[in-house]
């Protein structure tokens, strides 16, 4: 009795010591680490849109004939597009390229004599540009800046003129102009793959020259003026939503 005792509190022991040894086995085993989510990064395509509306101005001068010179405001809604790429370096600065397409409708007049009627009209304007920002986390603030182009339309009228036969006449004059854009604004990724932005953005299209000899005559002479030009100017300020493209296979990093 004693003896079968004795044998069954050996097994019990040795029954203890196994299951021990495999617990701390058991404990010993390596235990994956998670794995770390990816960072936000501004690298990557973007396609949006945007709207805004703009105030410019129209400078013209006559010369020969009136030797005139005025100017005049200009404004108006527009739309368009944006297309480009971002790339984040190291650290919080953003370097970027960006194009842009807009459908516009900025006008403006004035009347002075001897013009009884100047206007000017941009259907259309547009930019290629480069973006650099500053990121905190998932806000950018940047400028912008680059070469604009616009078309526009300008209309100069003369009425009747007791000295002058032939008046009225309208005279038009539509070409692209072509200068810069300069400016700046925020970006601010509020929800997955999607930024909204507030911008603003100043673009001068030169100064154009035309010559015309179209205006009327006198005494069989015709009245000319061979030279005009006129300088172009827009503000704008404008909001957009924007889809960045790159953002799901941007790279895992850990942070610690």
């Amino acid at each position: 009795m004693k003896r079968e005792f004795i044998r069954c509190l050996a097994g019990a022991a040795a029954g203890v010591l196994l299951a021990g040894t495999a617990a701390t086995a058991a404990d010993l085993t390596p235990v994956p680490a998670p794995i770390p989510a990816p960072v936000f990064t501004w690298t990557g395509f973007e396609l949006g849109v945007q709207i805004g509306g703009g105030a410019g101005r129209t400078s013209v001068n006559l010369f020969d004939v009136f030797d005139f010179s005025d100017s005049y405001g200009t404004a108006g809604v527009f739309g368009g597009i944006h297309v480009g790429f971002n790339y984040q370096l190291m650290g919080p600065i953003v370097i970027g390229v960006q194009g842009e397409y807009n459908f516009a409708g900025i006008t403006g007049n004035t009347s002075a004599f001897p013009l009884n009627y100047l206007s000017t009209s941009i259907p259309e304007f547009g930019s290629a540009d480069v973006r650099l920002g500053y990121a905190f986390d998932h806000l950018l603030l940047y400028a912008i800046g680059g070469f604009a182009y616009g078309d526009i339309n300008n209309t100069i009228n003369f009425q009747n003129s007791p000295s002058v036969t032939g008046f009225p006449v309208n005279r038009f004059f539509s070409a692209n102009r072509y200068g810069f854009d300069v400016g700046g604004g925020l970006e601010y990724n509020f929800y997955g793959n999607w930024t909204a932005r507030a911008e603003y953005r100043y673009y001068d299209f030169g100064t154009r020259g035309f010559a015309d000899a179209g205006f009327g005559t006198t005494t069989g002479i015709t009245l000319a003026i061979p030279n005009h030009t006129s300088k172009e100017t827009l503000q704008t300020g404008r909001i957009g939503l924007t889809y960045k493209f790159a953002w799901p296979s941007s790279p895992v990093v850990a942070r610690y």
